[in-house]
Parts: C-alpha cells; structure tokens; sequence
C-alpha cells in the first residue's frame, strides 16, 4: 500500500474513532441529563409536597446545589487523574442509588442527605462529560462537539417533566418517577462501561496510561484562579438565570394567567426548537470563530431579557423566550469549547470544573435573591416603573448586559493563554 493510501486510510480511522466515541458520549449525556430532568424537575417537588415539607423544598433543592458546586472543580481535576469513564459510571450509579433511597427514606434528613449524595453524583458526571467530548475531537470541531451537550440538556428540560408527570399519574402514585430515574442512571452507567474509553486519545495521551505527572493538592483549585476573567462572566450570566429559576411558572401563571399545562405546552416546543438550533449553532461558531458566537449570543439573551421586562402576554413571552434560548444556543457550545481550548489535557476536568462552580455559586445566589424581589420589591427608575413580580426579570436583564460588557472586554479569538502547559 503507498504512502498516501496509508496516510487516507489513518485519517479514516481516526475519524471513525473520533465520531464513535461522539455518539457514545452523547447517548450517555441523554439518557443522564434525561434522568436529571425527570428529578429535578418533575419528581421532587410532589414528593416533597406529599410528604408535607413543601416549606423546606428551597433547602432539599439548595443542598443538591451547594454540594455540586463545591465538588466540581476537585471532581474535574479527579477525571484528569484517573480518567472519565470511572468518574461517568460511578457518578451514574451513585445518582441510581439516590433516586431508590429517596423512597425508602421518606424524611426530610433523609431527603437532605440524598439531595447531598446526588449533588456528588452530578459534580462528577458533568465536568467529565464536558472534558470527555473536548477530549475527543480537535479545536477546529470543539464548539459543534460542545453543542451536542447544549441540546441533550434542552431536551431532557423539555421531554423530563412531561415523562416523570406521565409516568407518575399513570400509576397514581409519586413514586413511580424515582423507580423510572434509577432505571435511566443504570442504563447510564452501562452505557459509560461500554461506550465511552477510559483516557481518550487527546494531546499526546495513551489510552489506560495516565499522564506522567505527580499529583499535588493544588490541582484541586487551579481551574478557580487561572482563568478569573471567565469564572466572573460565568457568575453573572448564570446569577442572571438563577434569578428567574424559582419564579418563572409562578409569574406565567400570576400574571398571565396560564395553567400549568397551558406553561408545559409553551415551554416544550420553545426547548425543542433551541435544541435544534443548537446543532447548527456550533458548526457556526467553528466556522466564524467562538468569541463571535459568545458575543453574540450574550448579546441576544440580554436584549431578550429586557424586552420580556415589558411584556404582557404568553404570545410575547414565547417569542421573548424564544430569542433567549437561541442566544444560549450560541454562546453556550462556544464558550466550553473556549474554555477547553485554553487548558490542556491534564487539566481540562480541572478547569471546566472550576467554570461549572463559578456557575452554580452564580445560580445559587440568584436562586435565593429572586424569590424575595418577586414578593417584596417593586422599582421605579427614572419614571418607568416595575410591579415585584417584574423586578427578577429586570435583575436578570442588568446581570446579562453586564455579562455582555464582559464578553466584549475578555473574550477574544486567538487567545493564547494555557492552563497546565
């Protein structure tokens, strides 16, 4: 065989080897976001009303919060060591575990415990994930890559809930979902054991050989203080989507005047349309550059945002939501696969970690301002006035815009910083 057949028939290899492990990544990212959907979104809340602890759903729900935050960074940084594939299956298996003792531990410390353990599970898995489908293609495909994630999570926010409720009022009963979540995270787990390596082939990296490098405690932390000028972008855009977490189904049906039927059917096709945006989203932004596409999707979610702070119709917040889900559609994929792309191998678990705590102290705290500003504070700036229930979304709006100011202040093609050379 000559030189140049070969050579074609490596290339073939290799992109078959590349886009293999792709698909097996992202059925693993679906199944797993699939599961996180259904009981985040769909299972606790009844559970917990059920059982008569409605009052404390802010803190079972913080603890799964606070938990994955703080462990995402070491987490990462335990994915560079080890590999992905053990931290993807035991994560999954973890979160099976949970989702059973959340039935057999019908309390509130047992739900607080669990909501913990879950939160260890999930700190586990998506750093990883994120770090494992940068790992396997280069930086030329690395935002369409990372848009495979963005439309796994817009899918299991839409199909989750609708599932989960189906589920449960088909067996009349609130515990069906948690039976169904277990069996997802299983198959997740089985689905990791098989289909995704346990070192990929990135920068010079041997699979099932670990880099040859001391550990050192440092590395825990390193993804927190190498990148700064991401990590305060990171908290504003998602103190922004923090803000309107809690009260967003409560201002669609207070104000209006929708059922909570009539806010599912809005939500479900907007989901799906963003997440089929998603995929084209990322071969645009390899194509045009990433810091384009980041700007211009920050751009979009806070122009959105501002013009949803004057609406008065379910029609109009469709559209206004519309427009925010293409603009995270854009920035998101891009500013992974950045972020990726300024840390090395031996690092990218790390540093991807550090951006997802940087993001869920950033969510943690809007989570908790935006319920007191949609029961207690009204505004009025300059003569335009904002009754409560406006006021998350005109917090939102200003976060978003100063997340915009950011991009355009940091973020830059050609940036040449590397984490962990």
């Amino acid at each position: 065989m000559s030189d140049a057949a070969c050579s074609l028939w490596d290339r073939i290899r290799g992109l078959c080897s590349t886009y293999s492990t792709l698909i097996g990544l992202s059925i693993v990212t679906g199944v797993a976001e699939l599961a996180y959907g259904i009981v985040n979104q769909s299972a606790i809340p009844p559970y917990v009303m059920e059982l008569g602890l409605t009052e404390y759903i802010g803190i079972i729900f913080a603890m799964f919060l606070i938990v994955e935050t703080l462990l995402k960074s070491p987490m990462g940084s335990l994915g560079d060591r080890i590999g992905r594939r053990p931290l993807l299956v035991g994560g999954s298996l973890l979160s099976m575990c949970t989702a059973l003792g959340v039935v057999v531990f019908p309390s509130l410390w047992g739900l607080l415990t669990l909501r913990a353990f879950d939160g260890i599970a999930a700190a586990a898995i998506w750093p990883t994930m994120v770090a494992a489908v940068s790992g396997c293609v280069d930086e030329k495909r690395r935002t369409t890559a990372m848009s495979m994630l963005t439309v796994m999570y817009i899918a299991g926010v839409a199909v989750g809930p609708l599932i989960g409720g189906f589920a449960n009022d088909l067996t009349d009963s609130r515990t069906t979902s948690f039976y169904l979540v277990s069996i997802l995270f299983l198959l997740t787990a089985v689905c990791s054991y098989f289909l995704v390596p346990k070192r990929l082939h990135e920068e010079g990296h041997v699979e099932g050989r670990c880099p040859e490098r001391p550990f050192r405690v440092g590395d825990l932390l390193i993804g927190l203080k190498a990148l700064p000028d991401m990590m305060l972008m990171a908290f504003c855009a998602f103190f922004a989507v923090g803000l309107l977490m809690p009260i967003i189904k409560l201002f669609a049906m207070e104000e209006l005047g929708m059922s909570e039927t009539q806010y599912g059917a809005l939500v479900f096709p907007i989901a799906l349309a963003v997440a089929g945006v998603s995929i084209f989203s990322g071969m645009l932004s390899d194509r045009w550059g990433k810091a384009r596409s980041i700007k211009l999707g920050i751009f979009l979610t806070a122009l959105s945002m501002w013009v949803i702070t004057t609406i008065g119709a379910a029609l109009h917040l469709a559209i206004a939501g519309a427009f925010l889900g293409i603009g995270f559609a854009l920035a998101m994929p891009a500013w992974l696969a950045l972020v990726s792309d300024m840390s090395t191998s031996r690092m990218r678990g790390a540093v991807i970690g550090a951006l997802g705590t940087a993001q869920g102290i950033g969510a943690i705290v809007g989570a908790g301002v935006g319920p007191y500003l949609y029961q207690h504070v009204p505004l009025d700036i300059t003569g335009i006035g904002w009754s409560t229930h406006y006021t998350p979304f005109v917090a939102s709006a200003v976060m978003l815009t100063i997340a915009f100011v950011l991009c355009l202040l940091f973020i830059r093609n050609g940036d040449t910083r590397k984490v962990g050379v």
